[in-house]
């Protein structure tokens, strides 16, 4: 037991140095502890059920030692920033004021060709435009664009937009959400008059979806 309980350690700490030195775009969007877990969590799983003469031990410890240590961890992060910089890297500045810092792109090892793949991606052509281009600990690019090269708001522009919030489920193959309804001040017989005013039946419907400034989207069923 103490034999897969250090090996279980070993592997956690191996884990994390290899996926450190690898870099942050290698990751994705987990933080790298997170990721080791996921990793070893997904084999360890499958030892007592691919393998019957090993033990449910042989799986039950390492669990439990990674849950363990994903407890002490997330802990120690929390009150050690230091600590933190070992496991989860800080974020990389790549662009700054419209200059593509060389150096730090050597450092997390991202080329220029996926630099700009990121930017058209957040519908930046130009260089020129960026403020900050940043690699963020989850690998993925914040791009920042000068206030100038911004696409003007509608409070810039003065011009008043109703707030409609988002969408909501209140009639779905058959089933009325009244818990929707009610928060929303609506009921069923509202519901069923919207319905009947598109010309439909509630079983020829498919969904209704209601938002907070009251625009209905119904679809029927043929659809």
């Amino acid at each position: 037991m103490i034999i897969i309980f250090l090996r279980t350690v070993l592997i956690y700490v191996f884990l994390i140095v290899i996926l450190r030195l690898m870099g942050k775009r290698q990751l994705g969007e987990l933080e790298m502890s997170d990721l080791v877990i996921s990793l070893l969590l997904s084999e360890i799983a499958t030892i007592p059920i691919t393998d019957r003469t090993s033990p449910l031990s042989h799986a039950v410890i390492p669990i439990l030692t990674l849950a363990s240590l994903e407890f002490i961890t997330s802990a120690l992060t929390l009150k050690l920033p230091r600590f933190k910089k070992l496991l989860s890297s800080e974020p990389t500045v790549l662009i700054c004021n419209g200059r593509v810092l060389r150096a730090e792109m050597k450092k997390v090892r991202i080329s220029l060709d996926e630099l700009l793949c990121e930017l058209r991606q957040n519908n930046v052509s130009d260089i020129a435009q960026v403020r900050y281009a940043i690699l963020e600990t989850n690998g993925k690019i914040s791009v920042i664009t000068n206030a100038a090269d911004t696409p003007p708001t509608s409070k810039d522009l003065a011009i008043p937009v109703a707030e409609n919030g988002i969408m909501h489920v209140v009639y779905c193959d058959g089933v009325f959400y009244d818990k929707v309804l009610t928060r929303l001040g609506l009921d069923r017989n509202w519901l069923n008059k919207q319905i009947k005013s598109a010309g439909l039946s509630p079983d020829k419907v498919f969904f209704v979806l209601v938002d907070d400034g009251g625009n209905v989207r119904i679809q029927n069923t043929d659809t």
